[in-house]
C-alpha cells in the first residue's frame, strides 16, 4: 500500500504501465497505490486477480474501472467508488493490526504534539472500508491512546449501511458517531458532480462522477439518496456526507428536507463536508435546516493546496468555490477540520489552518472570519459533528480536554502564525496531560 501520486490525466494509465507495475511487483504480490487526494488508485494484475476483476466487471456507481480501448482489459487505474472492488477484498483484509499499530501511534502523538484533542476518523474512502476500532479499544485498555477517537463506518448503499452494529461498544476514548457517505468525486480532479460541464477530456465525466441517485433506476434502489437519508433517520444515526459540487449538495439537502418533512424532527445530525460549489440558494436551505446541518470544511486544504487543481478543472466557476465565509455569515456551524491525508502534515497545524484562514489563502479571497470564529470551529463545532455531548468545550460537566499554547491565540498577528508558533505546551485529555512541557 502506498499513497501520495498525482497524475495530470488518471485515464491516461495504460497496459504498458500496468506491466511495469507488475514487474516491479511480482505475481503473487498485490498492490494498491492511492493518489493524494485518494478518489484514484492504481492497482496491480495480483490484486485485481484476488478480486476477481476482470474485462467483465461492471464498475458500481461513481465509480470508473480505466480500461485499454482496443481490448477492454481494465489497466489497473480505478476511479473513486471503483476502488473498493480492490480494497475490501485484496488489500485492507489483509493488513493485521500489528503493523498498523505503531505508525498509529506516533500520528497520533503528533496530532496532540499539534494541539488535537479528538479526531474524527472515517476508517475508511471510495476505495474501501478500514476498521479497527477494536485496535483503538485495545490501545486505550493499555493506557497507551493519546486521544479522543470519534469513527465513522463507511457505507456504500441500503446493502451494508447497517454493519456499523458490528463495531463494537463505546469506551471512554473511542466512540461510533456515525455514517460516512461518499456522495461524488474529488472537486481536485474534476470530479465534483456539478450541473455545468468541467474541463475533462471525457465527456462521461464533464458532470462528475457521483455514487447516488436521485430517482429510481430497476436494480439500484439501494443507492438512492431518499431512501438512505431515510433509513439514517429512522436508526437516529449521524450521517457525513462527501459533498463537492452543486448537484452533489442539492440531493443531499433535498434528502434531508423530505425526511424531516416525513418526520416533523431530526433525530440525527448531517455533516456535510467540502461544500466546494455551494450556491446561495443552498446556503439558504441549510441556513433554514438549523443546527441540525452542520458544514465541516478545510480551507487550508482546499485554498491553499487544491487552489490551482480546481481552478484548471472548473475554470471561471473557481472564484466561486468554497464561499466558508457566506456560510458563517448566514449563521451555518461550521466544523473546521483537515481532511488528512489528503491534507499535508504542515497544512494539518490548526495554527497553520488559521494562518490560511485570516490571511486569505489563494485566490486573494477576502475573510471576516475571525479568531473567535475559528476557534468554535475547532472545538465546540467539531464536537458537533459527533454524538458526543460532554466534550467541546470548558464548562462545568464536561470533559477536561484542554491544550494550552504558549501565547494568547488574540493576540498573535496573523502573519505570524505557523506550525511552530505559538507553541503548543501541553494538550489534556479528560483530565489526563498528553504531551510534556517544552
Amino acid at each position: 500500500m502506498s499513497h501520495g501520486f498525482v497524475l495530470d490525466d488518471y485515464d491516461a494509465w495504460g497496459l504498458a504501465d500496468l506491466a511495469a507495475l507488475d514487474a516491479a511487483s511480482g505475481p503473487d504480490h498485490p498492490v494498491m497505490m492511492a493518489d493524494q487526494l485518494g478518489h484514484s488508485y492504481i492497482v496491480n494484475s495480483a490484486a485485481m486477480r484476488i478480486s476477481g476483476l476482470d474485462a467483465d466487471t461492471v464498475a458500481p456507481p461513481g465509480g470508473k474501472i480505466v480500461r485499454d480501448p482496443a481490448t477492454g482489459a481494465p489497466t489497473g487505474m480505478l476511479r473513486e467508488t471503483a476502488g473498493a472492488l480492490v480494497g475490501n477484498v485484496a488489500i485492507f483484509p489483509q493488513v493485521p493490526d500489528q503493523i498498523v499499530r505503531e505508525p498509529l501511534l506516533k500520528l497520533l502523538h503528533l496530532w496532540a504534539s499539534m494541539g488535537y484533542t479528538s479526531i474524527v476518523e472515517l476508517m475508511g474512502g471510495p476505495m474501501g472500508r478500514t476498521m479497527k476500532p477494536g485496535l483503538l479499544r485495545d490501545l486505550e485498555g493499555e493506557g497507551k491512546l493519546p486521544l479522543r477517537v470519534c469513527y465513522a463506518y463507511t457505507f456504500t448503499s441500503l446493502n451494508d449501511l447497517e454493519g456499523y452494529k458490528d463495531a463494537g461498544p463505546d469506551t471512554d476514548l473511542v466512540h461510533f458517531s456515525g455514517l460516512k457517505l461518499f456522495v461524488d468525486g474529488a472537486a481536485g480532479q474534476g470530479g465534483a458532480w456539478t450541473s455545468w460541464e468541467n474541463q475533462l477530456e471525457d465527456p462521461s465525466q464533464r458532470h462528475g462522477l457521483h455514487a447516488v441517485l436521485t430517482e429510481e433506476v430497476e436494480g439500484l434502489a439501494a443507492y438512492n439518496i431518499f431512501s438512505i437519508v431515510d433509513r439514517s433517520e429512522e436508526l437516529g444515526l449521524d450521517v457525513h456526507y462527501h459533498v463537492g459540487g452543486d448537484l452533489a449538495i442539492q440531493a443531499v439537502l433535498d434528502a434531508i428536507n423530505a425526511a424531516k418533512k416525513k418526520n416533523g424532527r431530526f433525530k440525527g445530525s448531517h455533516t456535510l463536508y467540502h461544500l466546494g460549489f455551494l450556491t446561495d440558494p443552498q446556503i439558504e436551505e441549510m441556513k433554514l435546516l438549523g443546527g441540525h446541518v452542520i458544514a465541516g470544511i478545510q480551507p487550508s486544504l482546499h485554498w491553499k493546496n487544491e487552489w490551482k487543481n480546481t481552478e484548471r478543472f472548473y475554470g471561471p466557476y473557481a472564484r466561486s468555490a468554497y464561499p466558508y465565509q457566506k456560510m458563517l455569515d448566514a449563521g451555518i456551524r461550521l466544523a473546521f477540520s483537515t481532511d488528512f491525508a489528503p491534507n499535508t502534515v504542515l497544512m494539518s497545524y490548526p495554527t497553520e489552518i488559521m494562518r490560511v484562514v485570516l490571511t486569505g489563502g489563494e485566490g486573494r479571497r477576502q475573510n471576516t472570519i475571525s479568531m473567535r470564529d475559528l476557534i468554535e470551529g475547532f472545538t465546540s463545532g467539531g464536537f458537533a459533528t459527533t454524538p458526543l455531548t460532554n466534550t467541546g468545550k470548558l464548562h462545568i460537566g464536561y470533559k477536561a480536554d484542554i491544550v494550552v499554547f504558549e501565547k494568547d491565540l488574540y493576540h498573535v498577528p496573523p502573519q505570524q502564525l505557523s506550525k511552530d508558533y505559538p507553541r503548543v505546551l501541553g494538550t489534556w485529555v479528560g483530565g489526563r496531560k498528553i504531551t510534556a512541557d517544552r
